[in-house]
Parts: C-alpha cells; sequence; structure tokens
C-alpha cells in the first residue's frame, strides 16, 4: 500500500476567472468535467474544443498523454487516463492533475481510484455542503494497492476487455429492442391490414 501522493504528483488545474466560453483565436484547449463521459480514457474530439488565451502563466496546468484527470468537485469523484490531447491542453480547476511516478501505471492509477472501496473512502473525505470537494491534501493521503508493475497492467488489461464487453453488450440489447420494435410493428400492421 502506498499514498496516491508516493505514486502521482497531485497537481491543482487552471482556476478560471469566469465562465469558460470559446475564443477562436485561444492558445490553449481546455479540458472540462463534461468532456469526460463513465470515466474512460480521455480522447480529445473536435466537439471538446474549447480553446482560451488564460492570463498569466498557465505552464503548470498543463496536460499530456500519461497525465490522470481526477473530478475533485461534486459527487462524481471518477479518475480517466488522458490518451491524446492537443498539444497546447490544461485541465480546468474541476480536476486534479496526476502526474504518475514509475512506480504505478497512469492506467492503473486511474482504474484503482475507479474502483468501488476507493470510490467509498473518497465519498467519506469530502467537504462542503454545496458543492462537494475532494481537498488535493487528502486525496494525496489515500492508500491504493500498488502491485508491480506487470500486474498492473495485466489488471488493466483484464479491466480494458471488461469494458470491450459490457460496450458491446450494451450495443447487442439496443440492436435487439430495435429488431424487436421493427418486428413488433411490422407485425401488427400486417394484422390490422387484413
Amino acid at each position: 500500500m502506498k499514498k496516491v501522493a508516493e505514486c502521482a504528483e497531485v497537481l491543482p488545474g487552471f482556476a478560471l476567472k469566469a465562465r469558460a466560453e470559446h475564443e477562436s483565436e485561444g492558445t490553449y484547449q481546455v479540458v472540462m468535467a463534461k468532456h469526460i463521459s463513465d470515466c474512460m480514457p480521455y480522447r480529445y474530439v473536435d466537439e471538446h474544443e474549447l480553446r482560451m488565451t488564460p492570463p498569466g502563466s498557465p505552464e503548470n496546468y498543463r496536460v499530456q498523454k500519461g497525465d490522470v484527470l481526477f473530478i475533485s468537485r461534486g459527487v462524481r469523484n471518477c479518475a480517466t487516463v488522458i490518451e491524446s490531447v492537443p498539444e497546447n491542453t490544461i485541465a480546468s480547476a474541476t480536476f486534479y492533475i496526476l502526474r504518475a511516478h514509475p512506480v504505478i501505471e497512469p492506467t492503473y492509477l486511474a482504474w484503482c481510484l475507479n474502483q468501488p472501496p476507493m470510490q467509498s473512502q473518497i465519498g467519506q473525505i469530502r467537504t462542503g455542503a454545496g458543492t462537494p470537494i475532494v481537498q488535493r491534501h487528502v486525496l494525496g493521503d489515500i492508500q491504493i494497492p500498488v502491485p508491480p508493475l506487470k500486474e498492473q497492467k495485466r489488471i488493466v488489461e483484464l479491466g480494458t476487455l471488461l469494458a470491450q464487453e459490457l460496450e458491446l453488450r450494451k450495443k447487442l440489447v439496443e440492436t435487439t429492442e430495435v429488431y424487436q420494435r421493427m418486428l413488433g410493428q411490422k407485425i401488427i400492421t400486417e394484422l390490422t391490414q387484413e
């Protein structure tokens, strides 16, 4: 067992002064919590374009492939590993940026933080009445299991396969429902035309 802070730097996201609005000539892409779906690995797509020119020096908030974004505000405190982002991308203050040390695979770190026992611990350390927040230093103190790197990779591979299986099952159910509706409509139409 190791503390999160022993496995990764826990950095803050960039605090926006006002509501983020797209600037077509902006120098940085901004990743927001609304861009994260189901805590799956994050891949930038054109629909996420939110460019701005932040005041000051946003270099400390830049994110890159392999960083883990942890949603620190609200009750959906999941972690996602970055698979792809444009070169100049920053994370908003909704996130903590976890930059993994060599002892841990970023994908394993995100997977581990999203597991029910860890989510339960995270739920217990949230503070605040309006919009709950996980304090950065408290997140850094959470103890997580850190097996050898080879085992971490194997766990992540199994988790990826499970996620793919669940996605296939979901598509199968959706396709079956569409087929059933079409078949039902056809049968009812044929019966009412007789």
